[in-house]
């Protein structure tokens, strides 16, 4: 009787069992503007992120090439024109040597992070549209707004890198004057000699004009109204750089606004999935 009802029982599964289908493959389907926000946008604000961090660097920089150029940097009284105790030549003691090598460090990740930006930005899909206007309209207002920020980053770069270029080449035309003077002997014949540049007066060499002579109708900071009496170029670039620091927080909270409006919609909507055919 028992073993009867189990067989009744395993013909009766047997008849009602399905087979398991077989397992499909689905594909996520989301809006093109979380597309967009994932592939392209997210990427370009990392960036932009980290070329923040890398260009606040560079006031302190300045201000120890400043602070260098005005006080000097030689503890142990070398003189920093001795070719042998000292730098060998140029406008720049060793202490604004560092600093210059630490403004030039800065100069490539910042380019480097500001062309995958505009890589990223200038995808086919934020340049000629995704086809569905509600998501473009919203995707061109956050590209432009980066760009807008990016500009600003742009600013600071052309600062830093203008600067280092610039006292490079100062470095470069003034490098072998120590060395030659070594070798330079007067006219024992007449008891004239040439005199040396700007007088020997290393006070009176102008880094900022990288080895050039300055234009005779060059007007004098000091005498323009508003800036104070003892003006140094040096300051104008820090006041410079904060500026467009400033301009970049600016820019940037102005975009973040745009992004992260358009990713509440993303999280939001859930996505659909769609089996493939």
């Amino acid at each position: 009787m028992f073993r009867g009802i189990v067989a009744v029982m395993v013909a009766t599964l047997a008849v009602g069992a399905t087979p398991t289908p077989p397992p499909q493959i689905y594909h996520i389907v989301t809006r093109p503007l979380c597309a967009e926000l994932h592939e392209h946008v997210a990427p370009a604000v990392g960036m932009m992120l980290q070329n923040d961090a890398t260009i606040k660097k560079s006031p302190a920089l300045f201000t120890q090439y400043n602070n260098a150029a005005l006080y000097g940097s030689d503890i142990g009284g070398t003189d920093q024109n001795n070719p042998v105790a000292g730098d060998p030549g140029g406008v720049s003691n060793p202490s604004q040597t560092l600093a210059l090598q630490g403004m030039e460090n800065l100069i490539r990740p910042i380019a480097n992070n500001i062309i995958a930006i505009e890589t990223a930005l200038d995808s086919p899909q934020l340049l000629n549209g995704t086809g569905r206007p509600e998501d473009d309209k919203q995707l061109q207002e956050i590209r432009e707004k980066l760009l807008k920020a990016l500009a600003a980053q742009n600013a600071s770069l052309d600062i830093i890198s203008g600067f280092v270029d610039t006292q490079s080449m100062a470095d470069l035309q003034h490098a072998d004057e120590a060395y030659i003077s070594q070798f330079s002997q007067p006219d024992v014949n007449n008891g004239t000699s040439t005199p040396p540049p700007n007088g020997g007066n290393p006070l009176q060499s102008n880094p900022n004009y990288a080895g050039l002579p300055p234009n005779p109708y060059d007007i004098d900071p000091s005498t323009i109204p508003g800036l104070a009496l003892g003006y140094n170029p040096m300051s104008r670039l820090i006041e410079a750089l904060h500026w467009t620091i400033d301009q970049t927080a600016s820019r940037e909270n102005d975009a973040a606004k745009a992004v992260m409006s358009a990713a509440a919609l993303c999280s939001n909507a859930a996505p659909s999935p769609s089996p493939a055919p």
